[in-house]
């Protein structure tokens, strides 16, 4: 069966790199430009991929994203995708006490990261942000899983939600196919 995957486009240099992973993993993807998404797809993987910006400068695409979220749908997000369903979620969206743009950084792993990714306690990940979500949001929404690093959520996870604070795909990240593989695995 093939899996199907609705990539929203923000106009970003990365947004091919990631649809890349999912189409060598089986995906068959449509991309849809962000101006140009108003109806939700009626099945597959919808992902909010990387892009400019804050979060709200894309408030328009609110309601259709937080609809997908309450039908439990798969959803994969990557960068602003992450700040985006932070956003959706009520959360505050600030500026990162680090903003850091190009930059390799260590993210160490404690036993729960490292056996759901299947690594070990320790890898480099790419990160190209000035925003993040602070850790306080994770008390507020319990129903998802969080790697917080300095008081910032970096992935997110539940059931149907995974998204990264940095960017897998990006050749800075070490191990890359590991970071798709839970999407790959847990949401399709």
């Amino acid at each position: 069966m093939m899996k199907r995957a609705t990539f929203i486009d923000f106009d970003d240099s990365f947004t091919f790199n990631v649809i890349q992973e999912l189409s060598q993993a089986g995906f068959t993807v449509a991309v849809v430009h962000w101006k140009d998404f108003e109806v939700l797809p009626a099945e597959g993987l919808l992902v909010l991929g990387p892009g400019p910006g804050h979060p709200d400068d894309y408030q328009s695409l609110f309601p259709l994203i937080l609809s997908w979220l309450e039908l439990k749908k798969p959803l994969f997000g990557v960068c602003l995708g992450h700040q985006l369903l932070w956003r959706i979620l009520g959360e505050d969206v600030i500026r990162s006490k680090e903003p850091l743009h190009g930059q390799k950084v260590k993210l160490a792993l404690n036993k729960e990261w490292s056996d759901w990714l299947r690594l070990g306690s320790e890898v480099s990940v790419q990160r190209y942000n000035s925003l993040a979500v602070l850790a306080q949001a994770a008390i507020r929404n319990p129903g998802y899983r969080n790697l917080i690093v300095n008081d910032e959520i970096l992935i997110t996870r539940s059931p149907q939600v995974i998204t990264y604070q940095f960017h897998p795909e990006s050749v800075g990240t070490s191990y890359r196919k590991a970071f798709f593989r839970p999407v790959f695995e847990e949401l399709v």
